[in-house]
């Protein structure tokens, strides 16, 4: 009986090629990496009080967990695979959710517009989503005139999306 399991075992582990198991380390879909500096000094970075990260999905605010109530001056955010636009309230001086589920704090809305590169890794891994940043508002563009809150600015220094080691987008508060 041993034996037949032992046997069994190792026709199953020599079975498995390479491919079949995709390792940790492997690079996966990249966030867009933002990072926060001085309005009337754009070479230093500042500090965002108490920030939260919202996404725009059908109508629904969805929180980003590990971007709720932190004071940073860089995060990284996920980007939408399924479509080329994301929609996000960034919001300064969060202080949780009011009793109708309506965030508290200082909103401000980001849309980015973007072209997406689907990148084969293996067949285990399957594919990654690289973007390419077309356009960036800091204001809600359904809103006419534009409504400007704590984002005063901001400039995209590097338009493509292929790994979270450095910025792609400078906001000026």
């Amino acid at each position: 009986m041993y034996r037949l399991i032992l046997i069994v075992s190792i026709i199953f582990l020599t079975g498995c090629e390479k491919d079949d198991i995709c390792p940790e380390s492997t690079q996966t879909t990249p966030r867009l990496v933002i990072t926060f500096y001085d309005i009337d000094n754009t070479q230093e970075r500042k500090n965002v009080e108490s920030l939260a990260v919202y996404a725009v999905r059908d109508n629904e605010l969805v929180l980003i967990e590990d971007i709720s109530g932190i004071t940073t001056d860089s995060i990284a955010i996920p980007l939408r695979n399924d479509i080329g636009v994301s929609n996000f309230k960034f919001i300064k001086d969060y202080a949780g959710e009011l009793d109708n589920w309506t965030p508290s704090g200082i909103l401000n809305h980001i849309y980015i517009d973007y072209e997406m590169t689907n990148e084969f890794i293996s067949r285990a891994c399957g594919f990654i989503a690289n973007y390419s940043i077309t356009s960036f508002f800091n204001f809600d563009i359904l809103h006419d005139p534009p409504v400007y809150t704590w984002i005063q600015g901001y400039e995209i220094i590097n338009s493509t999306v292929t790994n979270e080691n450095q910025s792609h987008v400078k906001i000026l508060h």
